[in-house]
């Protein structure tokens, strides 16, 4: 039945399979271990560790991990709502650390814990293809121990698990209702077709033509998702879900280079082999990340960034990570070993920082960052973000941004509520529409993010913010916003200019036109600093011993405000020691108005910005 089964859902392929152009020579199959690994490579990664400090501790770090795994009983198929996921995820990195420290090792006790591992997840009845990332990381997963131990396993254990691999993983993609990632544009797409290449090329021997044209399926979908980074390299998901979709997408090129020494035209996507510099720019001095969407802040040295370091021979990619290295910044990422995988290849001691200070990116979000520096955690950090609602993630937050100054984080962004919580409690969490309940969730919506509310009003979802102009000269850098769309039909016409002056005090100044009707608009941010008002003008911020202003400069008829904390439903999380502060300004229907607040350190209204007229009659360009 399982030949009639294979012949029914293979193609007739010859050794070379061709792919949008690329060709899949099946002739030069490396011998097992042919993922991720090419032959000498477990001998460089020794070299690596013994002659790095920083080699060193990663490797430390992983074995540490590995032993603690050795005394555990395996996962169990317990499911979290709808997901698996978080066993999937726990399956392998158990497996991939141990798998690791059996290579470099050759300590049997480590392929002995990974095989009881393999097995005790062969024994689930699927890896519930219904959420089919689940099925994604549980295959990759196998597919790694698998391959890396292929001389260890017995083969009675290589065939339960190689089985369970074709029968539980790579079969599950036929399922066109559960497989629906072959169709989309995200992280889905990466991570979902990344299990499914693994796991063919780990099983391939068993069954070539099948796994041949499974192959070749995911290479014709994977493009969609390489589009993602289009013009510049920005990831639209944000911080969190780089590092989740782009890692899956490194070890899909990867495995393709290590297994059959191409790279099936994946690194000719320039925006694609630039996106690593999004990273970099995304950390600020404080060493926690712009996190808009569902992202959360905490930052630490990223695996997949030493792959494009290697690819484009710029050590400089990964300066930051290796300072985060340094300082002993790791945790337990399931991925960590690809970081000595790939860093055993480059030569880090060039691993210099950035000379540039600013970096802007256009494509579904637009952001626009700057820095005033890169060594001191002081340094002054600024970043705003265009974009739609309705992205893959999205919050209400067009417009929105974070402040860093004399190192604090005046203004933040409260990243990602978990999911489950939300979907138990029955929020309509992945419906992106006008009236969705999702955005009634308080770190979704617009009234937590750093940017305006127009008569207590949802943006518009698909309404688009657009990063029109970026400047930088000595006297003040920033950049303009266009958030008209994001409005309509509050407001005729809503830019927004951020501008630092020479000092670094950060002004953002709003020019509204208002609609039909008069308008009550809302200009807030989220902070973490305690609040008072000193003024209906002015609010004072204190955070770790250091003051912050909020000056509003304006004639308009306008008042200072604090908002009283926000009742939250019983499912969301409470975000204690928030304060949301701004002001809030009457305008007249059809009244023209410049909203310019200041946040400065110096309780004196300062030196103000001469900044020039906004507005749509003028098209901004780049200077």
């Amino acid at each position: 039945m399982k030949k009639l089964l294979f012949a029914l859902l293979s193609v007739a392929f010859l050794s070379v399979v061709p792919v949008f152009g690329q060709t899949l020579d099946y002739d030069k199959l490396a011998p097992h271990p042919r993922l991720l690994l090419k032959k000498g490579d477990v001998t460089a990664i020794k070299q690596y560790v013994a002659e790095s400090a920083n080699g060193k501790k990663v490797h430390d770090y992983i074995l540490a991990e590995a032993e603690k795994t050795l005394p555990l009983a395996p996962v169990e198929r317990t499911m979290t709502g709808r997901r698996l996921l978080s066993i999937s995820r726990v399956a392998l990195r158990r497996i991939f650390y141990l798998s690791y420290a059996y290579l470099t090792t050759e300590d049997t006790r480590y392929a002995l814990r990974a095989e009881k591992e393999m097995l005790a997840v062969c024994e689930f009845s699927d890896w519930n293809p219904s959420h089919f990332l689940d099925v994604g990381e549980m295959t990759l997963a196998l597919a790694i121990g698998y391959d890396w131990l292929y001389r260890y396993l017995p083969v009675h254990s290589r065939s339960i698990i190689g089985t369970a691999i074709y029968e539980k993983g790579l079969l599950a993609s036929e399922n066109n209702s559960h497989a629906w990632f072959f169709r989309s544009t995200n992280n889905w797409n990466q991570v979902c077709n990344a299990g499914m290449i693994f796991g063919a090329l780990a099983t391939m021997e068993r069954s070539p033509e099948y796994c041949k044209s499974l192959i070749a399926k995911c290479l014709e979908s994977n493009p969609l998702a390489q589009k993602f980074y289009d013009p510049d390299g920005a990831y639209p998901e944000g911080y969190a879900y780089w590092e989740y979709g782009t890692t899956f997408e490194v070890m899909l090129v990867a495995a393709l280079q290590s297994a059959l020494e191409t790279d099936a035209g994946i690194k000719s996507q320039k925006s694609f082999m630039n996106t690593a510099n999004f990273m970099t720019y995304m950390v600020a001095p404080s060493g926690r990340a712009f996190n808009y969407f569902d992202s959360g802040d905490k930052c630490f040295p990223t695996p997949a960034k030493y792959w494009f370091a290697r690819e484009c021979n710029d050590a400089s990619i990964v300066a930051i990570d290796e300072r985060f290295v340094a300082e002993g910044k790791l945790h337990a990422d399931r991925l960590l070993p690809l970081q000595i995988i790939f860093a055993s290849s480059l030569d880090l001691r060039q691993a210099k920082l950035p000379s540039k200070n600013s970096w802007t990116a256009q494509g579904e979000v637009p952001v626009y960052i700057y820095r005033s520096g890169w060594t001191n955690p002081s340094d002054a950090y600024f970043a705003i973000k265009g974009g739609r609602a309705s992205s893959n993630h999205g919050h209400m937050d067009s417009g929105s941004f974070i402040y860093e100054y004399d190192g604090v984080r005046w203004a933040v962004d409260l990243g990602m509520h978990d999911y489950n919580r939300l979907e138990q409690a029955g929020v309509n969490l992945w419906n992106m529409g006008q009236t969705s309940s999702r955005w009634n969730v308080f770190r979704i919506g617009a009234e937590s993010h750093n940017t305006l509310v127009i008569n207590g009003q949802r943006h518009n979802v698909q309404g688009r913010g657009e990063i029109t102009e970026t400047f930088d000269t000595p006297r003040s850098k920033g950049a303009v916003v266009n958030l008209t769309e994001v409005f309509a039909p509050h407001a005729r016409e809503v830019v927004r200019r951020a501008e630092l002056d020479k000092n670094n005090h950060l002004v953002i100044r709003d020019h509204i036109v208002v609609g039909d009707a008069p308008a009550k608009v809302e200009w807030k941010i989220a902070t973490m600093a305690q609040a008072e008002l000193v003024s209906p003008q002015v609010i004072k911020l204190t955070q770790d011993g250091k003051t912050m202003y909020l000056k509003l400069n304006s004639r308009l008829s306008a008042t200072a405000k604090i908002w009283p904390e926000h009742k939250y439903m019983d499912c969301e999380i409470k975000d204690e020691g928030l304060s949301r502060v701004g002001f809030v300004i009457d305008l007249n229907a059809g009244e023209t108005a410049d909203v310019e607040v200041m946040l400065s350190p110096n309780s004196k209204k300062g030196v103000k910005i001469q900044l020039p007229k906004l507005g749509l009659s003028k098209r901004s360009k780049d200077k």
